[in-house]
């Protein structure tokens, strides 16, 4: 399969936060579509927290795109010049307080790679130990708790925890706990 040619490439936005790009491309048949919206933003990361009883942290915060209050995995952007496994930490850290001493990396997957340039980079976090206070942005006003892994399959099914590239570093982290190899 060959890629798109990229013929030309206007922004549109660019600030902190994400670039848009209006794009004119030739398709490997030779059609040209005008204009193709990209938006290009900091790739992410989604901590999967594991308690020593085995519950996982999770985070609740109003997201304004969805006009909705969202259960979620602590996560955010990587910032200019940090690692993907810097990023883990210092959110896990910023959200709840919470540090981990044993991290693996556990896959990386594209938001959506239709539209979005960006992907997100899954860590499973272990050995908690709450060291400090939050650390929110001003944006920011984010609950945490512990629960069970049953309950978030609940709030998954059930619409609570409704991300789905949250759903997916889930189910991916779920899957390196039972099989350490994966």
């Amino acid at each position: 399969m060959k890629p798109w040619q990229t013929l030309e490439s206007k922004t549109l936005v660019d600030d902190q936060w994400l670039t848009l790009t209006a794009d004119r491309c030739r398709l490997p048949g030779g059609q040209v579509i005008e204009p193709y919206y990209v938006v290009h933003e900091r790739d992410w990361v989604i901590v999967f927290a594991q308690a020593d009883d085995g519950q996982i942290l999770v985070v609740r915060q109003f997201r304004y795109g969805a006009k909705a209050v969202c259960v979620e995995l602590p996560a955010g952007v990587i910032d200019p010049g940090e690692t993907a496994a810097a990023a883990a930490g210092r959110e896990l850290l910023e959200e709840t307080g919470h540090t981990a001493s044993q991290w693996r990396f556990v896959g990386r997957m594209y938001a959506n790679a239709a539209r979005l340039s960006n992907s997100a980079h899954f860590f499973l976090a272990q050995g908690l130990k709450r060291v400090a206070d939050q650390d929110l942005d001003p944006s920011e006003s984010i609950e945490f708790e512990f629960v069970p892994i049953t309950d978030l399959h609940r709030m998954i099914e059930d619409g609570r925890f409704s991300q789905a590239v949250q759903a997916a570093a889930f189910y991916r982290c779920l899957r390196a706990l039972a099989d350490p190899g994966v």
